[in-house]
C-alpha cells in the first residue's frame, strides 16, 4: 500500500484535529512551495522509486557532460485540460520543532551548509519524533528583493532518516476531471548508482529527490530559479553528504524524559490500569518537549513495560507519529473486536489504537497471547 492508499482510512476526528495546526509558525508563502515540493515527494516516490503503478521511464545515466536541463528532460505539467484543484491535508506527524536560524554561520564554517550569501534570509527547523528521535530537517534559503518588483528566489532541502511519503506533512495530489490521481511526468539519472528524481521545468517549481547512506534528500527550487541552481546545490550536497548525528544531539534543547512517578498526570486517561489487570510496571517513562523548542514543556510520548508472569507488554503513547503509523490504526479501543486485535497480531507484534485526538497508542506484545493483548485494549473501552 502506498502513501496515497492510505488517505482513505485517515480518520475524519483526525483531520479536523490537525487543522487546528495550521496557525503554528508558517509564512504565508510557504504553503504552495511545501504542496509543489510533496506532490513530488509522494507520487514520485509512488510511482517512480518503488516502480508500482506506473511503467518507469528510461533511465539516464549520469556523466560530467551531463547538463542542467538534462536532469529535467522528460519533465512538465501538460496533463490534459479541465484538471479540478490538488486535494490536500496536513497533519503534524512530529511532536516538537526547533529552530536552527541561528545555527547557519556554524553550519556553514563546518561544511554542513552551502554558504548562499545571495539569500540572506532563512528558515532553518528540525522536527523530532515524541521520543526524541530526529524525524526530518529543513532548510529554506530565501532572496526577497527590497522594492518587491520580482525576482524572489526560494531554495529548499528536506533531509530524513525515513522514506519520502513521511518526510512531509503535506499531502497533495492532482486529479484529472473524472478523480484519476495524475502522476507527475518525471525524469531519473543514475549517478554512482543512486537514482535521482527529477520534476518540474525551468520556469516551474523544481525538485530533485535521492536516497543515500540512508539518508533521503529532496531539493526544491522556486519557478524563477533556473534549472543551474538547483543542480548546482545537488552538486553540492554529492559532494558534502548531511551527518545527520549532529542534529540528532540537539533534541536535549527540545525535550526531558522522566519517571511517570514524576508527571502522573501525563496521558493519565490513556494508560490503561495495569496494576489491576495484575501487571507490574518495569518502567514508565514520560517524554516532555516544548512545540517550538521554547516555553513551557508538555508530555508528547510515553514508553511504559509491563510484566505478568510470562506475558511481557509495552505500551507506547504518540502525538507525533507518521502517516504510515495512523494509517495501520485497528481504530478506537470501544470499536475494536478482539477477532480484529488476533488478526493483526498474527501478522506482526504490535497494535496501533487511536486513544484520544492526536494521540496514538502502539500495544507490543514482547511475549504473551494475543488474548492478553485483547483484555488490555478492552480496559481502555470505557
Amino acid at each position: 500500500m502506498n502513501a496515497l492508499d492510505c488517505l482513505e482510512y485517515i480518520d475524519a476526528e483526525l483531520i479536523e484535529e490537525a487543522g487546528r495546526f495550521e496557525g503554528r509558525k508558517r509564512k504565508r508563502w510557504a504553503l504552495p512551495v511545501a504542496a509543489a515540493a510533496c506532490l513530488c515527494l509522494l507520487l514520485g516516490d509512488a510511482w517512480l522509486l518503488r516502480g508500482r503503478e506506473a511503467k518507469e521511464p528510461g533511465v539516464q545515466k549520469w556523466s560530467p557532460s551531463l547538463s542542467a536541463a538534462d536532469y529535467f528532460r522528460d519533465c512538465g505539467r501538460d496533463r490534459g485540460p479541465g484538471l479540478s484543484a490538488s486535494d490536500s491535508i496536513a497533519m503534524p506527524p512530529y511532536a516538537a520543532e526547533l529552530s536552527l536560524d541561528g545555527e547557519r554561520r556554524e553550519l556553514e564554517e563546518a561544511g554542513a551548509l552551502p554558504p548562499l550569501p545571495d539569500h540572506p534570509a532563512q528558515h532553518f527547523w528540525a522536527y523530532y519524533n515524541g521520543n526524541g528521535s530526529l524525524y526530518k530537517l529543513s532548510f529554506w534559503w530565501m532572496e526577497r528583493p527590497e522594492d518587491e518588483t520580482g525576482g524572489y528566489s526560494d531554495l529548499r532541502l528536506t533531509a530524513a532518516p525515513k522514506e519520502l511519503h513521511e518526510v512531509s506533512d503535506e499531502i497533495v495530489i492532482t486529479k484529472d476531471e473524472a478523480g484519476n490521481v495524475i502522476p507527475p511526468r518525471v525524469t531519473v539519472t543514475e549517478r554512482d548508482g543512486i537514482r535521482i528524481v527529477a520534476e518540474g521545468g525551468e520556469h516551474e517549481a523544481k525538485t530533485l529527490t535521492w536516497q543515500r547512506s540512508e539518508v533521503w534528500y529532496q531539493l526544491y527550487a522556486s519557478g524563477t530559479d533556473g534549472e543551474a541552481r538547483i543542480v548546482a546545490l545537488l552538486d553540492w550536497f554529492w559532494a558534502h553528504p548531511l551527518n545527520l548525528d549532529r542534529f540528532r544531539e540537539m533534541a536535549g534543547e527540545c525535550f526531558t524524559c522522566c519517571t511517570r512517578d514524576e508527571q502522573p498526570e501525563a496521558f493519565r486517561e490513556q494508560i490503561p490500569d495495569f496494576a489491576a489487570l495484575g501487571y507490574r510496571a518495569e518502567s514508565e517513562l514520560v517524554y516532555l518537549a516544548s512545540r517550538f523548542g521554547d516555553g513551557p514543556r508538555e508530555p508528547v510520548w510515553f514508553d511504559g513495560v509491563y510484566t505478568r508472569e510470562e506475558t511481557r507488554i509495552r505500551w507506547t503513547l504518540s502525538t507525533g507519529a507518521d502517516a504510515d503509523a495512523w494509517e495501520a490504526c485497528l481504530g478506537r479501543p470501544k470499536e475494536v473486536r478482539e477477532e480484529k486485535v488476533t488478526e493483526a497480531l498474527s501478522e506482526k507484534n504490535y497494535v496501533n489504537l487511536y486513544v484520544a485526538n492526536s494521540v496514538m497508542a502502539t500495544l507490543r506484545l514482547e511475549q504473551g497471547s494475543a488474548a492478553d493483548a485483547w483484555k488490555i485494549v478492552h480496559s481502555l473501552a470505557g
